[in-house]
């Protein structure tokens, strides 16, 4: 009777994970569908000619190259920063007798509650103020600061206080006694950071290197608020060429949508053992 409820439970597990798996794929299904559907059977369920001609159309019909760099740049850079501050900061935080810690580590948890609209004006503000920057005098006056540029789209992902969290807990279960042995052996502390510490917390650098990519990649309102140029958008914001006033081209949009989304897919193949490694030392603490 109870090896019959358990084959019972484990299939009821199953249907569920099947259930949310389709939840997930259904989507995705759909805007492959569009993406090769021709322009006049967008209201249909099935495209009776599939047209992959809408790739080429979707990157050849704007300044797609311009845009691909772009957003190359500032996710590539907003990733390396945010590692590099996020490792510092959690090291700090769990290694070194940092006077006040404590009170930064509760001043930390409680930004993780505070969502991220809320900071869009002060950062614009910040950013058009900026000294010596677009034109402004030694005060942050009389010009435009770092908006418009690249560096002005990377202000709001340099620095993570998930990221910094999550390593200050990676960091905090290391023993103690690694660092000690190493500085009785004359080390300094970078070296220690560097070349002791740092390599045993890789997983947990591949997920916040993962989650800032996708961040910077994606990010499509903080973008739309401090660029006004062509020339300075990324690709999220290059998809907006496809919504025109009478109509919106949702073929070639499916398709570029599909586009954009490859090196999010490649980054996270390359490093999905490390991701995985990460997620499963975070669940076990």
């Amino acid at each position: 009777m109870a090896l019959g409820q358990g084959k019972a439970s484990v299939a009821v597990w199953h249907a569920a994970a099947l259930l949310l798996t389709a939840l997930y794929l259904v989507p995705i299904a759909y805007v492959v569908l569009v993406a090769i559907t021709p322009d006049g059977e967008i209201t249909g369920i099935w495209p009776s000619h599939p047209e992959l001609d809408n790739f080429v159309k979707a990157f050849t019909s704007t300044n797609f190259v311009r845009f691909f760099f772009n957003s190359a740049v500032v996710a590539v850079s907003c990733t390396v920063l945010q590692v590099v501050l996020s490792c510092a900061a959690g090291y700090a935080l769990a290694m070194l007798p940092v006077r006040g810690k404590n009170l930064m580590l509760l001043l930390l948890i409680a930004l993780l509650v505070v969502p991220p609209e809320v900071a869009i004006v002060p950062l614009f503000v910040m950013v058009n103020h900026v000294p010596l920057a677009g034109g402004n005098d030694l005060f942050g006056s009389g010009g435009q600061g770092l908006l418009d540029t690249l560096p002005g789209i990377m202000v709001p992902h340099i620095v993570s206080a998930l990221a910094i969290f999550l390593m200050r807990q990676f960091y905090a279960a290391l023993p103690a006694e690694l660092g000690d042995a190493a500085r009785v052996d004359g080390a300094g502390e970078f070296r220690i950071f560097a070349l002791i510490y740092t390599p045993l917390v890789k997983p947990a650098v591949a997920i916040v290197a993962v989650f800032a990519f996708q961040a910077a990649w994606n990010d499509f309102i903080w973008p739309l608020v401090v660029i006004h140029s062509n020339d300075m958008r990324t690709l999220q914001l290059g998809l907006t060429v496809f919504f025109q006033e009478n109509s919106t081209q949702w073929n070639l949009l499916m398709a570029a949508v599909l586009g954009i989304s490859i090196p999010i897919v490649i980054l996270f193949l390359l490093i999905q053992k490390l991701f995985r490694e990460g997620a499963l030392m975070g669940a076990l603490k």
